[in-house]
């Protein structure tokens, strides 16, 4: 998998930039390696990134000056501006932002998984914001393009259609059994695959599971049921390329609700599960399970705060404390009060059997 990119353009003077990249085609969790070189000692130079995802067009940008020898390598010298600053190998890529004029909100989400994002860079002469109409850039000294992969070589794509379960499960090469995955997003709707593929590109059996607005199930989030929850692990466990000790609930929003909802009631079928900025209790609708229906808790809208940047702050708009479950906290999250709720689920604590674990970025 690993490649070299060298793509050379000839400067107005003698000298030819080079951009080299390495690797040029990789999986999206993995480092690239950026080095210009050949440019005048001291030379103002402009990198930038472009992704087209669909309709979807995102860029960033960073302002470099090269050293004595006309070098300049992204992970030992800081970008001096643009959509980051400091030295950050992988700046270009975390940096992505939606380009002027896409809608505001525009999230980078890859829907194919058979193809890569496709991230063209390219070297500009001068500090420049590139955020403007493309023909009233700087010349381009050099460019290349790199490939960010979440599908590994190897790995099985399977659409599944068992009972009622719905989704798509990854499997990795090589002889298993394989630690099993189920990984739920949250209020969209759908099926979202591309952090299963990661995930089994890593070695995991995961079952990209959808639950309502995909196929024949349910058009509404909240025409759901854990028991729906409960026959994708049974059918998960069941196969023989899956680990038969329990499966990881990876989770977000709307799915970590039901994430922390299977592991309080299916017991060892659940070995461990991870939410990810979701509420630690039922919201919106009751979720039935088996002979009961577990309340939703209560809304409380007048506690809905707007920020002076425009955000939504919810905090304190739903008691969490009365929904058993297990909490990972990353402070770093301002939307969510991490200390706070740690000391509410530490306090609950004497009630449910809870574990608690912050995490520190």
């Amino acid at each position: 998998m690993l490649q070299i990119a060298r793509i050379h353009y000839r400067q107005m003077s003698v000298q030819a930039a080079r951009m080299l990249v390495s690797p040029a085609r990789a999986l999206v969790d993995e480092r690239v390696d950026i080095t210009v070189e050949s440019l005048s000692p001291r030379q103002p130079v402009t990198l930038q990134a472009r992704l087209v995802e669909g309709t979807a067009h995102f860029q960033s940008y960073a302002h470099y000056r090269a050293d004595s020898a006309g070098r300049v390598v992204l992970g030992k010298q800081p970008a001096l501006g643009g959509t980051y600053t400091g030295i950050d190998q992988m700046g270009l890529f975390w940096s992505l932002q939606p380009s002027p004029g896409q809608k505001p909100g525009l999230r980078l989400r890859k829907k194919d998984v058979s193809t890569p994002f496709l991230v063209d860079l390219s070297l500009h002469d001068g500090h420049v914001d590139v955020t403007g109409e493309e023909e009233n850039l700087p010349d381009c000294l050099a460019a290349t393009t790199v490939e960010r992969w979440y599908l590994g070589e190897g790995v099985e794509r399977i659409p599944v259609r068992e009972g009622r379960v719905r989704g798509t499960l990854f499997l990795p090469p090589g002889e298993g059994p394989f630690a099993g995955v189920i990984d739920l997003f949250g209020s969209t709707g759908g099926l979202a695959e591309y952090r299963a593929a990661l995930l089994a590109s890593r070695g995991f059996a995961v079952l990209a599971l959808a639950f309502f607005a995909y196929d024949d199930l349910p058009k509404e989030m909240y025409d759901i049921d854990l028991d729906y929850f409960e026959e994708a692990v049974d059918w998960l466990l069941s196969l023989p390329d899956v680990q038969s000790h329990g499966v990881g609930i990876l989770s977000t929003s709307k799915g970590g609700e039901i994430a922390l909802s299977m592991a309080s009631h299916m017991g060892s079928k659940v070995a461990a599960a991870v939410a990810i900025g979701s509420y630690t209790a039922i919201t919106g609708a009751p979720l039935p399970y088996k002979d009961k229906v577990f309340p939703c808790a209560q809304w409380i809208p007048e506690n809905v705060v707007f920020t002076k940047e425009g955000h939504v702050d919810v905090r304190g708009v739903v008691d969490t404390t009365r929904e058993p479950g297990i909490q990972a906290c990353v402070q770093k999250r301002q939307s969510v009060p991490s200390c706070l709720w740690q000391g509410r689920m530490t306090s609950a604590q004497k009630q449910f059997s809870l574990q608690i674990r912050r995490l520190l970025e």
